[in-house]
């Protein structure tokens, strides 16, 4: 009797002694399972850390860029405006002194026109002024030639309304019908461009041509 209860109270002993230590590991566990997810939560706020230095790194980067983008862009528009006042001056330069060299060489002419005229009055000479004229006329029509100025064939040639403007028809024996056949006032076609009609008088051709 006395040995059964020692064994029983043996085995108690037993019992007791594996729920305490089944008891422990429990509570090692958990304490095993808070300190990993203290651990984790800690490493996801070192992330959180990480992530927001990033970040504030690649804002201030991009407020860099965009800073020098502006300067660089005010830069530009300075440039732009000075070159855009510097060309207008240019072109009004070259428009006020585009026919300086064809002014230069009328002059010329102008001064011929003048002695011409102190030799007529002198002299009463008019042959030797009308010559004079002539050779002062031609000279000036080489000058326009050499700027790209040419006169219109008008007289004998077919009524053309790009080049002519008839100002009346008449009937004639000697030029056909639709034929320029007078020149009131020349015209002038300067560097391929028409400047100034042939103002000229038209052929309706003869009272024959009008019946055929």
């Amino acid at each position: 009797m006395t040995e059964k209860n020692e064994e029983k109270k043996e085995r108690n002993s037993i019992d007791s002694s594996e729920i305490e230590r089944y008891e422990e590991e429990e509570e090692e566990s958990e304490e095993k399972k808070e300190m990993e997810l203290e651990k984790a939560e800690s490493g996801i706020e070192e992330t959180k850390e990480v992530q927001v230095d990033l970040l504030k790194e690649q804002l201030e980067k991009t407020e860099k860029e965009y800073k020098e983008l502006e300067d660089r862009l005010l830069r530009v528009a300075a440039e732009f405006d000075n070159y855009k006042k510097r060309t207008v001056r240019e072109f009004q330069s070259i428009i006020k002194n585009a026919n300086e060299e064809l002014i230069s060489q009328l002059v010329e002419t102008l001064d011929n026109f003048q002695r011409a005229l102190d030799s007529a009055k002198n002299s009463g000479d008019f042959d030797g002024f009308h010559k004079g004229v002539e050779l002062i006329y031609q000279h000036f029509k080489d000058i326009l030639a050499k700027e790209g100025l040419k006169e219109i064939k008008a007289i004998g040639e077919p009524f053309d309304p790009h080049l002519h403007e008839a100002v009346m028809q008449q009937e004639s024996d000697k030029f056909p019908d639709g034929t320029v056949m007078d020149e009131i006032s020349k015209g002038y076609i300067l560097n391929d461009k028409v400047i100034k009609h042939s103002k000229v008088i038209v052929s309706k051709g003869t009272q024959g041509e009008k019946k055929e």
